[in-house]
């Protein structure tokens, strides 16, 4: 098994009907007897194909996949722990998955605040500070944490641009962290920022939509990402998908994965698991 990294993928390579290799960014192709596509369905259909390489009514299908439950994401260094007002010693919660969302009303707001703004003004933070566990990851005494939210838009309304905009995101959650940890901002030695627009940049997530996809009751199951094409095989031959964007969808399972793997190991001839 040969392993590339820094290896951007700018085409599937389509011969007869069927997918033979990929090419990469930098011009290098690489023949292969089957292509298995991790990304989300809206960038491999969309951009990763010439346009006579999928029949037009898969394409359509595809366009009306939804995909644009964007997340913003920061990462900070700290020049201390959060000493938060609930629990401001240090202790297990520090350990832990931290959530910001004092109430149902509060988190009904966010949601409608982000849907008619953009963004949330007070947005439920989801906080890890992985330093607490591993102390390898920050120098002795200070730590760093990781702020997830998900009341933010793809696209902003007004014609406004993240690059632009989220700077003052950025800030709009650390206040909602020091509303309930004071001198959270004072501890901030350094951030790295990840827009709606920065997530799909870096990592390709369509619309920072981290589960490829919307997870609503019409692109579950064997609709996802559409039906026909619910069993991780593509609509052409040797293509296969194993990403959040196929079933049961998004979260860190290794579900898709491993029945993708399933599915191709009968279509090869090979006994298989059942499915998760």
């Amino acid at each position: 098994v040969e392993i590339s990294l820094e290896a951007p993928v700018s085409r599937v390579l389509v011969d007869g009907g069927k997918a033979v290799g990929v090419k990469l960014v930098g011009g290098e192709e690489i023949a292969a007897a089957r292509v298995i596509a991790n990304v989300g369905p809206k960038l491999l259909y969309e951009r990763m194909f010439d346009e006579g390489d999928i029949a037009p009514e898969f394409r359509r299908r595809i366009k009306a996949f939804k995909a644009g439950s964007g997340t913003f994401r920061m990462n900070v260094a700290l020049s201390e722990l959060p000493r938060f007002t609930c629990l401001p010693e240090p202790g297990e919660h520090h350990q832990s998955g931290i959530i910001l969302a004092p109430t149902l009303d509060y988190m009904d707001k966010a949601f409608l605040d982000a849907k008619e703004h953009g963004w949330s003004k007070k947005p439920i933070v989801e906080m890890l500070i992985p330093s607490t566990i591993d102390d390898s990851l920050a120098p002795p005494g200070q730590h760093v944490a990781s702020l997830f939210c998900q009341q933010f838009a793809p696209e902003l309304p007004g014609g406004r641009d993240w690059d632009a905009e989220e700077g003052k995101a950025a800030d709009t959650i650390i206040d909602t962290v020091e509303a309930h940890a004071p001198g959270f901002r004072a501890s901030i030695v350094g951030r790295q920022i990840l827009s709606p627009k920065g997530l799909e940049r870096k990592f390709g997530l369509v619309g920072g939509d981290i589960m490829h996809g919307n997870m609503s009751l019409d692109q579950l199951w064997s609709a996802r990402p559409v039906l026909g094409n619910g069993a991780y095989r593509g609509p052409l031959k040797g293509l296969y998908m194993c990403g959040a964007g196929t079933h049961p969808g998004g979260g860190v399972t290794g579900a898709p994965g491993h029945n993708a793997a399933a599915v191709i190991l009968r279509d090869r001839g090979f006994f298989a698991p059942k499915w998760r």
